[in-house]
């Protein structure tokens, strides 16, 4: 009885977790190709994986508004896509996004040498 309350448990916890992120598949790493079509990102994972970009596909750096010929190789980027059969379809691409791992909010403009960090207390 335990482990069927446990299973129960479980599975609404991960059902809370694919409902919150509306469904969407997260790609996040460093792009290797950009074509007006789609854009191949390397992994934080290693692996490559190319997102097909849709005419209704959004790309932001930071709070402005950017277009396709804005994104280089060797970019860093969040891709917010769908799954479309076998292949991702981006709905969302940010720009210089990369989030540091158990970190949360907005880093971008912090200045991380402050003395305090380096001076013994």
């Amino acid at each position: 009885m335990k482990r069927l309350l446990l299973l129960i448990l479980a599975l609404g916890l991960f059902s809370t977790a694919a409902f919150a992120h509306n469904g969407m598949i997260h790609i996040m790493g460093t792009v290797t190709a950009v074509t007006d079509n789609s854009i191949s990102v390397k992994g934080t994972d290693g692996k490559t994986q190319t997102a097909l970009l849709a005419a209704t596909t959004k790309f932001s750096k930071g709070d402005k508004t950017v277009t396709i010929k804005d994104i280089k190789a060797g970019d860093h980027i969040v891709i917010h896509a769908t799954k479309k059969g076998e292949q991702l379809v981006a709905a969302e691409v940010k720009v210089g996004a990369m989030a540091m791992s158990g970190m949360s909010g907005d880093m971008n403009g912090m200045k991380m040498d402050h003395p305090a960090a380096t001076t013994p207390h």
